[in-house]
């Protein structure tokens, strides 16, 4: 049932009674996602990013940061590691970096597809139009582009340089390219308030989603953001709820972020109170020894947690839920846009 902006904020600030809405967000999921969730591997190839976003420690100022990129065969071979293991989705994601041009990543989603029948997920960031038609062209199917924030002021002082008007037609442009596309935002940004949240939530509602993908802001020692306070739990988790309310059949994340912020419980509860049906654990590949690990250094906050695919499994079973086997396409395909 949709949900007016006054309802939503209403709902937003209830904390006493959020258990009822936390219900009601595990009923609809039940209903229109079922008791299976999606597990879903992640490559992170690249932590460096051309972007000067003041909540992320992957930002190009942040001249502390051990950078790193996988190449072309790391890349593939990581994919297909994942596909053996038998998850059906393969995410790439990296910071905006601008090295890896669209002849590699075309060569990369093919030499992948050449091998297995996963599906691609790309998130990497703004991409000419003709890139991104490119890459689909090549064989990937998904991309995960998070609009973080519909607050137009808020949007423009978080991430300087850049305006929403131009993310929401990168969106749009994902759309018309015939993606399986993935939003989200940041709950907990400095500056933001229930009235952005709601704007948030109403874009989730009017666009509906193939995915969404929600994060907790929490902040990175060496950025400008360092000394402001990481995103509340709770709020976090009605956002969710929310959406999940508003959105029905979307696929909705239990992001990395989620696991930083409440270590022991965060993605159990994502997924048992908010409504959350997608796991995307990390499968970067070890070095020499596990304090190598590759992902270790892509750290958009502060000791991130990396969360691994055993580590998934467990939530998973904690939740009462079990790893649905195949690509995991979206539901909006298969019945149609959530009314």
């Amino acid at each position: 049932m949709p949900m007016n902006r006054e309802e939503i904020v209403a709902a937003l600030r209830d904390a006493q009674n959020q258990d009822i809405l936390f219900r009601e967000a595990d009923r609809v999921r039940r209903e229109h996602c079922g008791d299976m969730a999606q597990l879903r591997g992640v490559v992170h190839f690249s932590n460096y990013c051309c972007r000067e976003d003041l909540y992320c420690g992957l930002c190009k100022q942040n001249d502390k940061a051990k950078r790193f990129r996988m190449s072309e065969d790391q890349i593939v071979q990581t994919a297909l590691s994942i596909a053996e293991s038998g998850l059906g989705t393969v995410v790439l994601q990296s910071g905006e970096d601008y090295h890896y041009t669209q002849g590699m990543l075309c060569s990369i989603i093919r030499r992948i597809l050449e091998k297995t029948k996963v599906a691609i997920t790309l998130s990497l960031g703004e991409r000419p139009f003709k890139e991104l038609r490119a890459f689909k062209e090549a064989g990937a199917s998904r991309y995960l582009m998070k609009h973080e924030t519909m607050n137009p002021e808020l949007y423009a002082t978080m991430r300087p340089g850049l305006k929403l008007s131009d993310r929401l037609r990168a969106i749009s442009h994902l759309r018309e390219l015939g993606y399986q596309v993935g939003v989200g935002n940041i709950v907990g940004l400095p500056g933001q308030t229930l009235e952005d949240l709601a704007l948030d939530i109403e874009f989730f509602q009017d666009f509906q989603p193939d995915m969404v993908n929600i994060g907790p802001f929490i902040p990175h020692a060496d950025t400008p953001l360092r000394h402001h306070s990481a995103g509340d739990v709770e709020l976090m988790l009605r956002v969710f709820a929310l959406t999940r309310i508003v959105t029905g059949n979307t696929h909705l994340a239990a992001a990395n972020t989620v696991a930083t912020l409440l270590p022991e419980d965060g993605q159990y509860r994502a997924f048992t109170q908010g409504g959350a049906n997608v796991i995307m654990p990390n499968c970067n590949p070890f070095l020499k020894s596990k304090a190598d690990k590759i992902e270790y250094e892509f750290q958009i906050t502060t000791r991130k947690r990396y969360v691994s695919v055993d580590e998934a499994q467990k939530v998973l079973r904690r939740a009462g839920r079990k790893a649905a086997a195949g690509k995991g396409d979206s539901l909006k395909m298969q019945g149609g846009r959530f009314d």
